[in-house]
């Protein structure tokens, strides 16, 4: 293996003369001379390349080796067997989560490389972490410790080719591959966990609670001014606290971008691809994605969005600016992120059942935010591929596009909040998703008869082709409080928690990405008996001549020509109504409780850092 980074005076010195200027009125770089073997494969290639996996271990041990202040770690193993690398920067060497728990300073954690393909967090951090390892950034670790994922899905980063991402600029020698060996988007898999990798995530995530969680991105499709666009304080995930918050120190950080020279917006969604002043689009996200699942655990969330048809060297530099803002801003001021969070977690674990709980929204149209958009002119064309319209931007016509931008959401789907939830005995998967979320839960020690909420589907529709692995599933969920009796060995989810939100996205059925969603609980939807005509036939003679609403009922439905050439659906009306029918078909296996439980029950281990 070729030593990572290594170079000739002469190159060197060439490379650094190729470093993309700052825009005016950028900060100059500090203080402390950077070594020759302390430049990233970034910065000696003048952005055209980015570091392979080996490389990017090589150069984080360098800086390890610089500071004793910061250290590597590995969190968890991908799937194909690569290690997860962990750089934590303290400046109290709270290496550990019970390290910093001590310590008591934010943790904020930034994860690069979700998508490899997007590199620009990665060599972003890599010039932060040689900064701070030289001591060219003494304030950042004063009062805050760093969390850096250099590259999350370590798989995808190594499937490297140039021809990757099409609509992206550089960095022009190559970059990663969007999914897992699996086929995987990690950033549709925070909820449903079925990578090993999200899985070494959620443990991590649940070990250390980070205080702030930075997403780090490269977008693409429109064209604007901006090289940096964010998202933060998504509704109806993120509680008041946080949103509040947020705005205190997003918006000075993003101040400082711009006077570094490089100009910054909302992320880009527009409301209509083919008008961009009808808005900007920042509805609600999903609990698939990082930024809609991590507030969901009380942890306030950026989506970082550099802008794809910047070129590389400026897209890394703004990100580098961005972040390093963001840190000293925090550092300056811990203690309202800090009693943000402990209100939002107490929030989540004292709401009194019966409560209101939004599952699903959309974007509300009806509370715009006006903003000046830094645009480019535009035209439209029609595509020779396609057939359809689209637009042309004009980079050499710079302009300013009053707009609105869409920031707050208005619920679609609602359920009230129970004190708990009951899962029968027989679901290991379930149990296997709560545990890898570290949500705490107990087990039956006996059978126990009482009432409990149900969920019954019905007209399930699965999707005609699969998504992420999954045949998502959609139904009618009809909700009734019954007398059942649980079996020993039930689990017992109780939502005295911060994370009762996890908990309930993961058992409402409703939820977008819901376990039932997911098609996790697919087997409770299907017939596992039948019955023969031969046997069905003089039972439903009688049942009609018996109860006269059931015959009345049986000649409306044959009305409808739908029905009455439906074979199936006329065999499930007689067939449900026998005593042979299996009541549990469609039943769910997820009770609601409106009462918390009490003994007997049996302790489970969820994963380490549950709460």
């Amino acid at each position: 293996m070729r030593p990572a980074f290594r170079t000739s005076a002469f190159a060197l010195l060439t490379s650094l003369a190729l470093l993309p200027t700052a825009p005016a009125g950028a900060q100059e770089r500090p203080k402390v001379p950077i070594p020759p073997d302390h430049y990233t494969k970034a910065e000696l290639n003048a952005f055209r390349g980015t570091p392979s996996y080996d490389e990017t271990l090589a150069f984080l041990r360098r800086l390890e080796a610089t500071s004793p202040h910061l250290s590597l770690s590995f969190y968890g193993t991908s799937g194909e067997g690569r290690p997860m690398p962990l750089l934590v920067a303290s400046k109290d060497k709270a290496f550990t989560p019970e390290a910093a728990a001590k310590a008591g300073k934010p943790v904020l954690l930034v994860l690069n490389g979700i998508h490899p393909g997007e590199p620009d967090g990665k060599d972003a951090c890599l010039i932060l972490l040689r900064d701070l390892a030289l001591g060219n950034r003494p304030e950042i670790l004063d009062t805050l410790t760093l969390l850096v994922v250099p590259i999350y899905n370590v798989d995808g980063h190594e499937r490297f080719s140039k021809w990757n991402r099409p609509n992206q600029d550089g960095p022009a020698d190559g970059m990663g591959f969007r999914t897992t060996t699996q086929g995987l988007d990690l950033n549709r898999d925070f909820l449903k966990a079925d990578a090993p990798e999200t899985r070494a995530l959620l443990s991590l995530v649940a070990a250390w609670n980070p205080d702030l969680f930075v997403d780090d991105h490269v977008t693409d499709g429109s064209d604007a001014q901006a090289t940096l666009t964010v998202s933060y304080g998504g509704e109806p995930a993120t509680p008041q606290p946080l949103r509040a918050w947020l705005e205190t120190v997003m918006r000075p950080a993003l101040a400082e971008v711009e006077e570094a020279g490089w100009k910054t917006s909302p992320y880009i969604e527009w409301v209509d691809p083919l008008d961009p002043p009808k808005g900007i689009d920042l509805g609600p996200t999903e609990p698939r994605y990082g930024t809609g699942y991590m507030p969901l655990r009380s942890i306030p969330s950026i989506l970082v969005e550099m802008h794809a048809l910047k070129p590389y060297g400026e897209r890394v530099r703004a990100n580098e600016v961005f972040l390093s803002a963001l840190l000293a801003r925090v550092g300056r001021d811990p203690q309202p992120l800090k009693a943000a969070r402990a209100a939002a977690e107490a929030a989540a674990r004292d709401t009194p059942a019966g409560t209101p709980f939004v599952l699903d929204a959309v974007t509300d149209t009806s509370r715009p935010e006006q903003i000046d958009f830094p645009g480019f002119a535009w035209s439209q064309v029609v595509s020779p591929v396609t057939g359809r319209p689209r637009l042309v931007y004009d980079p050499s016509k710079p302009m300013s596009i009053p707009m609105p931008v869409y920031r707050h959401a208005k619920a679609t789907v609602a359920t009230t909040r129970p004190a708990g939830y009951l899962v029968p005995a027989g679901w290991p998967r379930v149990e296997e998703k709560l545990a890898a979320h570290g949500i705490r839960f107990t087990k039956l020690t006996q059978p126990r008869t009482l009432p409990v909420g149900t969920y019954r589907a019905s007209e399930a529709k699965l999707e005609s082709s699969p998504y992420q692995g999954r045949v998502r599933v959609r139904a009618k969920i009809a909700k009734a409080t019954e007398t059942r009796t649980v079996p020993a060995g039930a689990l017992y989810v109780p939502l005295d928690t911060p994370l009762s939100p996890v908990v309930m996205h993961l058992l409402e059925p409703e939820g977008p990405d819901s376990l039932f969603a997911w098609g996790e609980l697919s087997a409770a939807l299907e017939m596992k008996e039948y019955i023969d005509s031969r046997v069905l036939d003089p039972l439903a003679e009688k049942l009609l001549k018996q109860d006269p609403k059931l015959a009345a009922e049986w000649e409306t439905k044959l009305k409808d020509p739908k029905f009455a050439a439906d074979s199936r659906a006329r065999y499930h009306f007689f067939y449900s109504r026998t005593p042979y029918w299996d009541e549990t078909v469609g039943l769910l296996p997820v009770f609601r409780l409106e009462a918390p439980l009490a003994e007997p029950l049996a302790p489970a281990t969820p994963a380490a850092g549950g709460k």
